[in-house]
């Protein structure tokens, strides 16, 4: 093979793009969801130890900001391990899943006593 072939083969296998550029990105993402998850947790755990305080109305129904809190990170997380467990087939993310199902679960009881 010469060089100009060899140039072609490459360009069409990295017509996607490049492995480490897509690597990046993928850590970048993590990195933004990571970063989210801590503060919104951090939030969550003020509301619970009543440093911070406050109510969300969503159709006239007063909700309380913790509940809503709760039920972002038990949502994304679930969703996190229950496709990690579509792609990866570990039973492991599938009871990771489950576990928070259970805690999502729980404040959406919360939410609907509210």
């Amino acid at each position: 093979m010469n060089k100009e072939e060899i140039l072609k083969k490459s360009r069409e296998e990295n017509r996607h793009g490049d492995e480490l550029e897509k690597t990046k990105k993928e850590t970048a993402l993590n990195t933004g969801y990571f970063i989210a998850s801590l503060f919104l947790s951090l939030l969550a755990i003020s509301c619970y130890l009543g440093i911070t305080n406050g109510n969300i109305i969503i159709f006239s129904k007063r909700i309380d900001l913790a509940d809503v809190l709760w039920f972002i990170i038990f949502l994304s997380s679930a969703i996190e391990y229950g496709t990690k467990y579509v792609y990866l087939k570990q039973k492991r993310d599938l009871f990771i899943m489950i576990f928070w199902l259970l805690g999502l679960a729980g404040c959406l009881m919360s939410i609907a006593k509210s």
